[in-house]
């Protein structure tokens, strides 16, 4: 299974994402998700912006881990995540991930998986930007 990551300043893009898994005729199935700041979350309703921080390293190999089990797992051709880092707005993306295969079938349980262990192992720390201040946040379901 082929791996592409990268952090990049700012807002997402599923440009990077699709490019680089895009046009390949052994692929009969792209699945993609996208992840957008949303303006409420832990009983507020008054969220600007997230701030992410990350180490670049870190991020690469936690990836690799995930993507590692997620060939035992599931028969994927490629795996392609964009994350930001610096500040997000609200509406704006913040991660995308697009898995590919040769059928459809083992795409939509691999996105799920990867999410979950995303948010779960990567050390990827998120800041809340409020009206009136922030929060740095702990472990996001």
């Amino acid at each position: 299974m082929k791996i592409y990551c990268r952090l990049v300043d700012g807002a997402a893009s599923a440009d990077w994402c699709r490019g680089q898994l895009a046009g390949d005729p052994a692929v009969g199935c792209l699945l993609a998700f996208s992840g957008q700041v949303r303006s409420s979350n832990n009983e507020r309703d008054d969220v600007v912006a997230l701030c992410y921080e990350a180490y670049p390293e870190m991020f690469e190999s936690e990836i690799s881990k995930i993507a590692d089990e997620m060939k035992q797992l599931y028969q994927l051709y490629a795996l392609a995540i964009e994350h930001s880092v610096g500040e997000v707005k609200l509406g704006q993306d913040a991660v995308h991930v697009v898995v590919s295969a040769v059928h459809r079938r083992d795409t939509f349980a691999a996105l799920e998986y990867f999410m979950a262990q995303l948010k779960k192992r990567v050390p990827i720390f998120k800041k809340e930007l409020y009206s009136d201040g922030t929060q740095w946040l702990g472990e996001q379901q």
